[in-house]
């Protein structure tokens, strides 16, 4: 087992930089590791938190009393078509990893920071796919054993899975892809990449996309038809535009401010704070509701 250190701050193990220090705090490598710690844990009945690339996560300003576990790092692997990933592996190295080999369906996941793992468990998509879309299994353990679990036990929805509401701890996936010319989806990559440049400068202290777009089955007829029709892309609304409509851009409180090109961009300045974040995402959260009647809900985790 890896040695465990102390007093270790969060905010720079986070895209946000947001954070206080951790009382107890291990990074694990892979999957064997993983469950040393966790089962280690359990013997102690020990408390812990478990999180990977730190891009979707607000970690609160007084710290984190309890072990908190970072899985970062592991390997990947292909047999004919199908790719296997342990979960602490870049999704950027997996997009690269299967683009060189010739295998399409995670090229359009370029850019999207954070690692395997995290995206599985919250279902991550851009541009019209997700990362389900060629997902065979994940290999879990339960407390007790590895087992995998098929795509339908997954139950993979628009930014949801299984994985939100069990305490299982993800090891590895698989996926299956498509032969495809490596040049064009290098190309279509490098494309994507280039547009979401555009909107996330690098080092920009951001979580991503702040709160989730939201599927059109969820609004009514007449939400719809105020909103207008051709503001729904790929079967959603962006909430950026209704965050747009009731001025959010540019909007601040404390440190955390909104992009002056994105409403749905928050972004650290400088000292901003957990409750500078929560302020602001329910003042915004309250303009929506008000003007269209559509109800916010955050895509980042208060670990």
């Amino acid at each position: 087992m890896r040695p465990i250190q102390y007093n270790i701050p969060l905010a720079p193990l986070s895209t946000f930089n947001i954070g206080g220090n951790a009382s107890e705090f291990v990074e694990v490598k892979t999957p064997d590791e993983l469950i040393s710690i966790v089962s280690w844990t359990k013997e102690k009945r020990k408390s812990y938190k478990l999180f990977a690339g730190g891009s979707n996560v607000v970690f609160p300003d007084q710290g984190i009393d309890e072990l908190v576990i970072r899985v970062i790092g592991g390997k990947l692997g292909r047999t004919d078509t199908f790719v296997v990933s342990d979960t602490g592996v870049l999704l950027a190295d997996l997009v690269d990893f299967a683009n060189n080999q010739g295998l399409g369906g995670t090229e359009k996941l370029v850019g999207i920071p954070g690692t395997v793992g995290g995206a599985v468990v919250g279902n991550a998509g851009a541009y019209g796919i997700t990362i389900s879309d060629c997902l065979v299994w994940v290999e879990v353990w339960d407390g007790k054993k590895r087992k995998k679990i098929t795509k339908g036990e997954c139950e993979f929805s628009y930014r949801e899975s299984v994985f939100k509401h069990r305490s299982w701890v993800l090891c590895k996936v698989a996926f299956n892809l498509a032969p495809f010319d490596t040049l064009v989806l290098q190309k279509t990559s490098q494309k994507i990449l280039t547009l979401r440049l555009s909107k996330y400068k690098p080092g920009l202290k951001c979580p991503g996309s702040f709160f989730k777009n939201i599927p059109v089955e969820l609004l009514t007829s007449t939400q719809i038809a105020t909103i207008g029709e051709e503001h729904i892309v790929w079967g959603k609304l962006p909430s950026g535009y209704l965050l747009d409509q009731v001025g959010a851009r540019g909007m601040r409180v404390g440190g955390i401010k909104i992009a002056d090109f994105h409403g749905n961009l928050f972004i650290n300045e400088g000292g901003g704070t957990e409750k500078d974040v929560k302020e602001l995402a329910m003042i915004l959260k309250q303009r929506v509701y008000k003007e269209f009647g559509v109800k916010l809900e955050e895509e980042i985790r208060y670990l």
